[in-house]
C-alpha cells in the first residue's frame, strides 16, 4: 500500500503529539489525557472500526483514517478536542491488522 506524503507527515506529527498532550497537575506529576472519547462520535464508529480491524480491511481503516485526519480541525472547534486519539486507535488497529 502506498502512502501520500501527507498521509506520512500525518503519521509523523502524530508521534510527536502525545509529549504535546501532557499537562502537570502542579505537584510535578505528568498527566495525559488517553483513550478516544466515544461520546463524542458516532454511536457505530468504534465497532466499525474493530470490524474493519478484524476482517483486515486495510483500505477500508486508511480510509477511516483519512476522514478522521480530514475532519481534525473542525472536530476541535466543534467539540473542543482534537481527533488524536482517534487516529491514534485507528493507527493501531492498522498496525494489528498487519495493513503496515
Amino acid at each position: 500500500m502506498l502512502f501520500s506524503i501527507g498521509v506520512w507527515i500525518a503519521v509523523v506529527v502524530l508521534h510527536a503529539i502525545p509529549f504535546a498532550a501532557c499537562s502537570s497537575d502542579g505537584g510535578g506529576a505528568v498527566q495525559r489525557k488517553v483513550g478516544v472519547q466515544w461520546a463524542d462520535y458516532p454511536p457505530s464508529l468504534q465497532a466499525k472500526i474493530d470490524a474493519l480491524a478484524l476482517a483486515k480491511d486495510c483500505d477500508a481503516l486508511q480510509v477511516e483514517f483519512n476522514q478522521a485526519d480530514a475532519t481534525n480541525l473542525a472536530t476541535q472547534s466543534r467539540i473542543g478536542h482534537n481527533n488524536f486519539e482517534l487516529l491514534k486507535y485507528i493507527d493501531d488497529k492498522q498496525r494489528a491488522a498487519n495493513c503496515f
